[in-house]
């Protein structure tokens, strides 16, 4: 018996299959379908029944303010049936009961409804009832009825499916078996090779029977196509011998050139195209198509040559069209210009098809327009972060400044638990800009627009300082932090600000992840290279494992503490590093997790300038003692000024004014001028590097010292206030006791120099 492998065959049984499956699905979903109509509707009965008996006690819990009777209404709505959530709100609209049915997905997406509530004594609602439906159940139910009579429903389709295919069969599939064991008997090489002719009976008339029809005519085609063979090559041939007369012209062509017959093969390739195709000659010319040769990218993927071609010499025009091809063989994909031209005349060259390669000139062009791209993406990145920083900052100038405020007042200061929950809000200001500082000076890394001024750097005092930023949170977790700097380690060649950003992250590092009673060692000493310095912070807490390693310095990545409850971005480190290759250093980690972590970084050793001095007491404990003095704000936002007012509100010996436009601010220093301006930088009638400018023009005011107050923190803005005579630059959010400290170091330098000029 001949095996069933016929593709035909198999395609038959699987249809008539499918159409008994296609029958199960059809009519068992109508059933189902059915089914759960009626259900949803009982469902939906049932609910509106609900409501309409709970709505009035609703209505009535809610004018009495009865909150236990109104949770225990709806959880009886929520109980079963379609009512999944049942929320009471007042006539306010403020939520008093939203209640869920235990176990429901909240995420799921459920229509709502709203329903006023009314009572007899008040004429408008007094609130309303919004409920959630969810048929989940309903669907469930269905779910398992199509379950139980899936088995009995199989069955029917096998019992249909055996009947027809036996039907089947015995009609026509074992004949179709015949021909198709006839077929792949049938040498396709030999030109008189031809099938038998079989009739279903013995002496039956061929003619009446499909089958032997079909035979007959496959030989009919068969001998059609010996007659053609002979011809075409014939043909073939003698085009074969013209073409090699011209095969050393075409051949001396700087552009590939191919000439395809009606069936779009190639008949002559010249040097260029084979080169461009990644195919010897040889291995083109005698092809039966394109097929194979080449794949051409398009948008919907890559595609054959010959598929690619075949519709555009459908219309037998001229045309031109650009192309990225893909050779088969060997050879790089490259940028081509194909111009197809439509032959008349020729016995079997169609078309004549020529390919250029034009990979250098788009590549010089892609090259071009990339630089401009890039150029222009940094540019619209560094201007979109400038703005979101900006943006971001002038409200958490109002959070941390008024929080600052909070914490110095005596009924906040006496109360633990009032005390923590504003400490905490200045704590998260101060995170939040962080962040911000951390996401900038990362674009400004990646887009190149750092700027470093390096030289010599004392790491004693930034030393200090930092270990004073991060004396609070040390406190607080209880972690004990220590310094040790050998004098012959002091000093370093290094951007000093860069410098003490560096250590405060890694301090914070070293904190934020540490234990109870944990410790946190910073020193510096003499490296083991000559002329190099290593900064070391080692901690006693969580330590990271080999593979937290691995991803240490990957940006965002916080290594799996996302869940630990301490903020972070997963920046600080990335951008730690930078800076510190950009300082011409290096910085190296060793850590054992449950033991702890030791950053070291190591930059180049300096000498102490000539004219270094030892570190002179704090200016504002000096400035707090002598005369008032009276300061100028211009800020045009009200927040912002009462947050620089709680500010100098610290210091009795500081008065505050305050205009909100530069006309009103120029106009009250000229009647007035105070002994220091607080200067915005965006103002509603101008920017405050117009009224620098102003400033420097005019004899009266050119001396007056002036602190710029602005929210934008990038390089360029603060090195244009600073060259336009701004004697310092705070950004938003304020660290009140920072502000205070650059005021009095302005006002003691301005006292300064005019002593000096009188002296003159």
């Amino acid at each position: 018996m001949l095996r069933i492998n016929s593709s035909l065959v198999t395609r038959m049984l699987a249809s008539v299959a499918a159409f008994a499956v296609l029958v199960l699905v059809l009519v068992g979903g109508m059933e189902l379908w059915r089914e759960r109509g009626e259900l949803r509707h009982a469902a939906r009965t049932q609910a509106d029944a609900a409501l309409a008996l709970s709505t009035p006690p609703i209505a009535l819990a809610l004018w009495n303010y009865d909150q236990p009777t109104l949770e225990l209404l709806a959880r009886n709505l929520v109980r079963d049936g379609a009512i999944v959530r049942v929320e009471v709100l007042a006539d306010d609209g403020k939520s008093l009961v939203d209640v869920w049915r235990p176990g429901f997905d909240r995420s799921r997406s459920t229509p709502t409804q709203d329903r006023p509530l009314r009572v007899e004594m008040r004429a408008v609602p007094i609130g309303t009832l919004r409920i959630s439906e969810s048929f989940a159940e309903v669907d469930t139910q269905i779910e398992r009825n199509a379950v139980q009579r899936l088995p009995w429903e199989l069955l029917k389709v096998v019992a249909i499916t055996l009947g027809l295919l036996w039907v089947i069969h015995r009609l026509i599939i074992r004949r179709l078996l015949v021909l198709v064991h006839d077929l792949r008997a049938l040498h396709s090489d030999d030109p008189e090779a031809r099938l038998p002719v079989r009739a279903v009976a013995p002496g039956q008339d061929v003619s009446t029977d499909e089958v032997a029809t079909v035979v007959l005519a496959i030989n009919r085609f068969l001998d059609a196509r010996a007659v053609e063979t002979r011809r075409r090559e014939a043909a073939e041939q003698q085009l074969r011998d013209n073409l090699h007369e011209r095969s050393a012209i075409l051949g001396s062509l700087r552009d590939g050139l191919l000439a395809l017959d009606g069936a779009m093969a190639p008949r002559y390739a010249n040097e260029a195209a084979a080169r461009l195709l990644g195919h010897p000659p040889e291995a083109l010319v005698g092809r039966e198509s394109l097929a194979g040769l080449a794949r051409v990218a398009t948008p919907q993927g890559d595609v054959d040559l010959a598929d690619w071609i075949a519709p555009r010499l459908r219309r037998r025009e001229p045309r031109t069209d650009r192309l990225t091809l893909r050779p088969a063989g060997q050879g790089a994909p490259v940028e081509a210009q194909a111009q197809l031209t439509p032959v008349s005349g020729a016995r079997d060259v169609v078309w004549i098809v020529v390919l250029s390669d034009i990979s250098d000139t788009l590549r010089t062009r892609a090259a071009e327009q990339a630089r401009a791209a890039a150029e222009a993406a940094s540019m619209a990145k560094t201007e979109f972060l400038s703005r979101m920083s900006h943006e971001l900052r002038t409200p958490l100038n109002a959070i941390v400044g008024f929080a600052q405020s909070l914490s110095q007042d005596p009924a906040i200061r006496s109360d633990a638990k009032r005390r923590e929950g504003v400490a905490l809000i200045e704590r998260a200001g101060w995170h939040l800009t962080g962040m911000i500082s951390d996401v900038l000076d990362l674009s400004r890394i990646e887009s190149g627009r750092l700027r470093l001024t390096l030289g010599p750097v004392d790491l004693a005092p930034l030393a200090r300082d930092a270990l004073a930023f991060v004396a609070a949170d040390a406190e607080r977790e209880q972690v004990r932090c220590t310094l040790e700097i050998a004098e012959e380690a002091r000093w370093i060649h290094a951007d000093a600000v860069r410098v003490e950003q560096v250590l405060v992250n890694l301090l914070s590092n070293a904190v934020k992840y540490n234990r109870p009673g944990g410790r946190v060692h910073l020193s510096a000493r003499r490296g083991s290279q000559p002329g190099t310095v290593h900064i070391s912070v080692r901690d006693t807490g969580l330590g990271l494992t080999p593979t937290q390693l691995e991803g240490l310095y990957q940006s965002f990545n916080r290594l799996g503490r996302e869940s630990s409850g301490k903020p972070g971005a997963g920046i600080g480190l990335v951008v730690t590093r930078t800076l510190v290759s950009l300082m011409q250093g290096q910085m190296n980690v060793r850590s054992t997790a449950g033991v702890g972590s030791e950053f070291t970084v190591t930059l180049p050793l300096s000498q102490a300038p000539a004219d270094a001095e030892r570190p002179a007491e704090p200016v504002g404990e000096a400035a707090a003692a002598g005369r008032s003095r009276r300061l100028l704000y211009i800020e045009d936002d009200a927040v912002n000024a009462l947050v620089m007012a709680a500010l100098v509100g610290r210091r009795p010996d500081l008065t505050l004014d305050v205009c909100g436009t530069l006309a009103d601010g120029l106009a009250r220093l000229r009647r007035a001028p105070p002994d220091l301006l607080l200067l915005d930088m965006q103002l509603p009638d101008g920017r405050g590097l117009d009224l620098l400018h102003t400033l420097s023009q005019d004899p009266a005011l050119r001396r007056l010292p002036v602190v710029m107050v602005s929210a934008d923190a990038m390089d360029e803005t603060v090195n244009a206030a600073i060259a336009a005579g701004a004697r310092a630059y705070v950004t938003k959010p304020l660290a009140f006791d920072e502000v205070l400290r650059q005021i009095d170091a302005v006002l003691s330098n301005a006292a300064t120099t005019i002593a000096g000029d009188l002296g003159r």
